[in-house]
């Protein structure tokens, strides 16, 4: 009787086959989360309120910004003028800031950065992203890595990276992106920033003493009293 032949090639063999495969897979999915995100990526639009909301439900006054992270203006805005409109009219509670993904056509880099911005928010941790992307707009926007110098970015921000990049490579939040688009399509938004104060558009970029003089205008800010 012949001897049976041993199986351990075999095993062996199929140990192989085994981690190149997920070793292709991983590449696979880390070549997906490296490329650059195309405006015309489809994805079925997200429900619910449009827009990231920033400040008390309470608030009289709800002030909507379409903005577009490669919009030169709209980081000229987030830099100059959000850090006095944060602590002076958000964080005591007379304006709700809602923004609102705007990624304007022939803005190539700019759907990355939203994309990322929005995978942040899965996390709660959109508004750190917010002030990176605007503050380092000029080195992402330079980067030949443009997917490694946001996920730089992110990581300061605090998210947390594996679920990050799963999130940038699934386009999970891609859906979220197209409807704040598509609200602002439906109302003819064709540039950024474009605010609206109770509904309102308002004219070109302003400073926060004229933000603060329309607040003002329909809520007037509490005075101490005087005994």
């Amino acid at each position: 009787m012949a001897a049976g032949k041993s199986m351990t090639p075999f095993y062996a063999g199929l140990g192989v086959v085994a981690i190149v495969g997920v070793a292709l897979i991983g590449r696979a999915v880390m070549h997906k989360s490296s490329q650059p995100v195309n405006l015309d990526l489809v994805a079925p639009l997200a429900s619910g309120p449009r827009g990231v909301v920033m400040g008390s439900d309470s608030a009289r006054v709800e002030i909507m910004e379409f903005s577009d992270f490669e919009c030169p203006y709209c980081a000229r805005f987030a830099v100059l003028q959000m850090p006095d409109v944060r602590t002076r009219l958000i964080e005591t509670g007379r304006v709700r800031w809602r923004f609102v993904h705007y990624p304007l056509q022939g803005h190539t880099k700019s759907p990355t950065a939203h994309l990322a911005a929005a995978c942040a928010n899965e996390q709660g941790r959109f508004w750190q992203m917010h002030d990176l992307l605007y503050a380092h707009q000029g080195e992402w926007t330079e980067d030949r890595d443009l997917v490694g110098a946001i996920t730089s970015l992110a990581v300061q921000a605090g998210v947390d990276r594996a679920r990050f990049d799963q999130c940038m490579s699934q386009r999970s939040a891609w859906g979220r992106v197209l409807a704040d688009k598509a609200l602002g399509d439906s109302i003819g938004i064709n540039g950024t920033p474009t605010m609206f104060v109770n509904g309102r558009q308002i004219p070109g970029v302003p400073s926060f003493d004229e933000l603060r003089a329309m607040v003002d205008s329909i809520a007037p800010a509490a005075t101490t009293a005087r005994h």
